[in-house]
């Protein structure tokens, strides 16, 4: 068994979201980032990347980053319903063997 290949198979998948025309790329969670997704900002800093897998929201004004303070809430909530979808989205590679 490869560990670097399965450990790549069981971080979060990246989903393409298209927003105005942009594409931004969501996950769900890992388990050490559940803790910190207690709101709807503090879970779109954690779950929201870009093509390059690195994050493009942050809690303050941050260059190269968007203030999610700053962000209109139909957005905000467009967005972390998504990733709630993402939850009940279950795709093949998400599901375990039972055995």
């Amino acid at each position: 068994m490869n560990l670097q290949i399965l450990k790549s198979k069981l971080q979060p998948k990246l989903h393409p979201m298209d927003i105005e025309g942009e594409t931004i790329y969501i996950h769900r969670p890992t388990a050490l980032d559940i803790p910190k997704c207690v709101d709807v900002s503090s879970t779109l800093i954690v779950c929201v990347k870009d093509e390059n897998g690195d994050p493009i929201f942050s809690m303050e004004d941050i260059d190269g980053r968007i203030n999610v303070n700053m962000m209109d809430s139909i957005h905000l909530n467009r967005i972390h319903d998504e990733i709630m979808k993402l939850f009940k989205k279950a795709d093949v590679t998400d599901e375990l063997e039972k055995k």
